[in-house]
């Protein structure tokens, strides 16, 4: 989904260079590079994560995998959205951009994985649904510890992520998204963006109708100025 924005991006002159975000790579069925080399050439590292783009429709065309080493790469096949895994604190913010408006929430992710357990590990291919067995002994998190931690969660500043919003609005000409953000374990400042989606589901957004009837209503209002301009253009 990103990467087809990002293209109608560029067609557009329109430069997302200054919108921070992990590194990734597409690699359709019919190309003639292999999943390495393909990760070679945008310089991406392991760990990474492996979402297969198969249009069969079954709900193993689109299970996301963790993919340690090159033995893992070897199992999968194109088409595929390769990215590389950043430990991000366990918490994802989802940012939705409706019109001018613009809400961020936190969420549950992938937790943490340590470089002593990717290096010690036996394993090199992991669906997601198996990543939390994997580290939790790295972080014996129950229901509780975890709720705690998505409270203690800081959401990044109000004004980098209208910022971030703002320039994605200008450059893909969409007026209704969400795009994923994640913020580096490493370097609590540094955030990237890992996902864009135009005509996102709103059904876990806290007060989502009242900004979706404010969405409508300014493009509403902003018809009928438009339209009086016409007609006092026409007197």
């Amino acid at each position: 989904m990103k990467d087809s924005l990002v293209i109608r991006a560029r067609e557009r002159g329109v430069d997302l260079n200054k919108v921070p975000s992990i590194a990734s790579c597409f690699v359709p069925d019919d190309s003639s590079e292999s999943l390495q080399d393909a990760m070679t050439r945008e310089g991406l590292k392991f760990p990474v994560i492996a979402k297969p783009l198969i249009a069969d429709g079954t709900a193993n065309s689109h299970q996301m995998s963790l993919v340690l080493n090159q033995a893992g790469l070897t199992k999968l096949n194109p088409p595929i959205v390769l990215q590389e895994l950043m430990n991000h604190g366990g918490v994802i913010f989802k940012v939705y951009v409706p019109g001018d408006h613009v809400k961020c929430v936190k969420r549950k992710s992938l937790t943490d994985i340590s470089e002593e357990k990717l290096n010690t590990s036996s394993e090199n291919l992991i669906a997601f649904s198996q990543v939390s067995n994997f580290s939790a002994q790295d972080y014996q998190r129950d229901i509780e510890s975890f709720a705690e931690l998505m409270e203690a969660a800081e959401m990044p500043p109000s004004s980098f992520v209208n910022e971030v919003a703002n320039r994605m609005r200008d450059a893909l000409k969409l007026h209704l998204f969400n795009f994923d953000m994640l913020r580096d374990s490493r370097i609590r400042s540094r955030y990237l963006v890992i996902d864009i989606n135009y005509f996102p589901g709103h059904a876990k957004v806290p007060e989502f109708e009242t900004m979706l009837t404010d969405f409508f209503l300014d493009i509403a209002l902003k018809k009928r100025s438009r339209d009086a301009g016409l007609d006092q253009n026409n007197l």
